[in-house]
C-alpha cells in the first residue's frame, strides 16, 4: 500500500469511529416515552444518520462505481426516511404501550444493538477502504433488520408498520449487493 492510501486510509477509519461512537451513544437511550413508535423513531433516527455519514465518508474516499451508486442511494432513501419519521413522531396519535411490551421490546432491542455495535465496531479492517466500508455496512443493515422485526411485535402506528417492513425489505436486498460487490472486490474484478 501507498503512503496516500495508508494515509486516506487512518483518516477514512478515523471518521468511521467517530460516527460509530456518536450512533452508540444516540442508540443506548436511557429515558423512554412508553410508547414504542416514538422510542423506536428516537433509535433509528440515530442509526440511519449513521449510515447516511459512513457512506458520505466512503464517497470521500472512493471511485470505484458500484458502491458510490449504493452509497448515494442509501443517503437517498435514508433521508428521506429520517423526514418520514419525523412526521410519524410529530403527528402519532400519543398513547401508551403496556409496560410489559416496553420492558420486552427494550430487552431485546439493547441486546440487538450492542450485537450490531460490537460487530460493527470489530468489522475487518482491510487496505481496501471499500471493503472495510462492506464490513462495516452490512452489520449495520442487520441491525436495522433486527429492529424493525424487534418492534413489529408491538402495537405502534399503522404508518411506522409499513416503514419498517419497507425498511426490512430495503436493507435485506441492500446485504445481497454489498456482498455481491465484496465477492467481486475479492475476485479483484473492477
Amino acid at each position: 500500500m501507498n503512503y496516500q492510501n495508508e494515509i486516506n486510509t487512518n483518516y477514512y477509519l478515523a471518521r468511521f469511529n467517530e460516527i460509530l461512537y456518536n450512533m452508540s451513544n444516540e442508540m443506548m437511550i436511557k429515558d423512554t416515552t412508553n410508547n414504542i413508535t416514538i422510542d423506536f423513531i428516537r433509535c433509528m433516527i440515530p442509526h440511519h444518520m449513521a449510515a447516511i455519514y459512513m457512506c458520505e465518508n466512503l464517497l470521500n474516499y472512493t471511485n470505484y462505481y458500484p458502491l458510490i451508486n449504493i452509497a448515494d442511494n442509501i443517503v437517498k432513501v435514508q433521508k428521506y426516511e429520517v423526514e418520514y419519521m419525523n412526521e410519524i413522531a410529530k403527528t402519532t396519535i400519543p398513547y401508551m404501550n403496556f409496560q410489559k411490551d416496553v420492558d420486552s421490546y427494550f430487552k431485546k432491542y439493547f441486546k440487538i444493538v450492542q450485537n450490531m455495535i460490537n460487530e460493527m465496531r470489530n468489522s475487518k479492517t482491510t487496505i481496501n477502504i471499500n471493503l472495510d466500508f462492506i464490513n462495516e455496512m452490512i452489520p449495520h443493515h442487520e441491525g436495522a433488520i433486527k429492529m424493525c422485526q424487534n418492534v413489529l411485535k408491538y402495537p405502534i402506528d399503522v404508518r411506522l408498520r409499513m416503514l419498517a417492513n419497507n425498511i426490512i425489505i430495503q436493507q435485506t436486498e441492500g446485504i445481497k449487493m454489498l456482498k455481491q460487490v465484496q465477492s467481486n472486490i475479492n475476485k479483484n474484478i473492477f
